[in-house]
């Protein structure tokens, strides 16, 4: 049985993550888990004149009635389970819940709080979550039936490659699910240290890798009949230029690998999927090489 793992937005936000997960369970298949978090830090507190473990009981409770009555309500034939967590970090708690449980895949609303000395929850997972991600966008502005996956037509590892191949996999599925149009889209980025000294003429660099990019990107989607308007060879940085197009087609989702850098180099650097969330406004379904579970799509 496939099984979706839902981060409850809060009361009284429009419970985008859950309306989605519903949206996508209904032709799946799939049961819904939702995991509703709730915290206070002050309860926790050693102070005579709270009774701590009260406090907390009735905050949990209080919770667990309202998403209750939000579920009967909304839930329809829909299976949907729920959990009432006390947590602060819902990273640590979603990759533990991942380990004990046989989730498919992971559905959270989106939320833009990066900066330098914090990374955000949706940071954390595109790199170490071991089941997709799918983020959904709190607006969307006249989507359509198009799922765009961006892949990387001249990775030369075979982890790249076989990302690749589960990328396209995954939004293929997809679209067939959503009944949405599949386009496959790959970025030329001109090497910035060339670019940088004027070393070389970017367009013309561009236009000397297209043939292969070209030639590569008909090999990979060759088994799926698309269309050639359903692919898109841009040139510019992966990330924007992603992003453009994903907003020129009006899609409903982008699908995207995560390469997860780590410490330093990730606050710094961070990789297309962090970068593309912070520009887009549509549905990001993130999946790193270290995926060992297909979607349940």
């Amino acid at each position: 049985m496939k099984n979706f793992l839902v981060i409850a937005d809060k009361p009284g936000e429009p419970q985008s993550a859950f309306l989605k997960a519903k949206e996508l369970a209904r032709t799946s298949g799939a049961k819904i888990h939702l995991a509703a978090f709730c915290y206070e830090p002050g309860v926790d507190i050693s102070d005579p004149d709270i009774n701590g473990p009260l406090l907390k009981q009735r905050i949990m409770l209080e919770l667990q009635n309202w998403w209750q009555g939000f579920i009967d309500t909304h839930a329809g034939e829909q299976s949907v389970s729920l959990e009432v967590i006390w947590q602060k970090n819902l990273y640590e708690w979603i990759l533990a819940s991942c380990q004990s449980h046989q989730y498919n895949l992971i559905i959270k609303t989106g939320h833009r709080s990066e900066g330098m000395f914090y990374t955000p929850t949706d940071w954390l997972l595109f790199r170490d979550a071991p089941i997709p991600v799918y983020i959904v966008a709190k607006e969307q502005f006249n989507a359509k039936k198009r799922v765009l996956v961006a892949l990387d037509v001249l990775a030369k590892s075979a982890d790249k490659q076989a990302l690749n191949t589960q990328l396209l996999e995954c939004a293929f599925r997809l679209a067939v699910q959503t009944d949405a149009e599949l386009h496959c889209a790959y970025a030329i980025k001109v090497p910035t240290l060339l670019k940088d000294l004027d070393l070389v003429d970017p367009h013309a660099y561009a236009h000397k890798i297209m043939g292969a990019a070209q030639a590569n990107m008909a090999r990979l989607v060759e088994d799926y009949d698309l269309s050639p308007d359903c692919i898109h060879i841009e040139e510019g940085e992966p990330w924007g230029a992603i992003a453009r197009l994903a907003k020129k087609l009006h899609s409903q989702c982008l699908v995207v690998g995560s390469m997860g850098h780590k410490g330093l180099m990730g606050k710094l650097i961070g990789n297309m999927a962090e970068k593309i969330i912070h520009v887009t406004n549509t549905d990001l379904l993130v999946i790193s090489p270290e995926v060992k579970v297909k979607i349940a799509i």
